[in-house]
């Protein structure tokens, strides 16, 4: 599911930057900002690139689930579902800087209105996808640095979004338990 999510977020921002800037190809790519070698990743010359850095297990909140009913009045059970907050990098990689910046803005614009995505808004929402959540992380100077040398690249204008709560469920069966019918009561003498 995670990268469905991701995958919907990128076709969703390419989307309103295509319609925005009038564009014919895609402007929008989720890729590493550097090959395995070092060098540039050549497809993302002139692009608004995403970039997955961090995967974070949630464990703040209690997430229930677990079983499903069948067809045939029995329960399954499975291991409930693992939520992660993923943070992405959303990197500018223009060969002009006004561009970088001018692409920049108009991907936090995007996200500044669309706080969330959820099927009212996208009913292309894919199925598993309940909404996907953003907030802007904050970064101080010594952390970007940090960052950016630890992906092997050269600084480009960015910004960081933490996408919340989303679900990887496998539904491996774990189990199988016949389900109540009835609730009986004895009498008592």
């Amino acid at each position: 599911m995670i990268d469905i999510a991701l995958r919907f977020v990128e076709q969703q921002l390419n989307q309103t930057l295509k319609t925005l800037f009038a564009l014919e190809n895609d402007i929008v790519i989720m890729n590493h900002l550097v090959e395995a070698s070092g060098a540039p990743v050549l497809a993302n010359q002139n692009k608004i690139v995403i970039t997955l850095i961090n995967l974070e297990h949630e464990t703040n909140k209690q997430f229930y689930g677990g079983q499903r009913t069948t067809t045939d009045s029995h329960v399954q059970q499975f291991q409930p579902a693992a939520r992660f907050n993923l943070d992405i990098l959303i990197t500018a990689h223009f060969d002009s800087y006004n561009e970088a910046l001018k692409f920049l803005n108009a991907a936090v614009a995007f996200f500044q209105s669309f706080p969330a995505l959820t099927k009212k808004e996208f009913p292309n929402m894919p199925e598993g996808l309940g909404q996907l959540q953003f907030e802007i992380e904050n970064s101080p100077y010594t952390q970007t640095h940090n960052l950016w040398s630890a992906l092997g690249a050269k600084y480009q204008p960015s910004i960081i979004y933490k996408v919340r709560h989303v679900t990887v469920q496998s539904l491996q069966v774990t189990g199988k338990v016949s389900s109540v019918k009835e609730v009986g009561t004895e009498a008592s003498v």
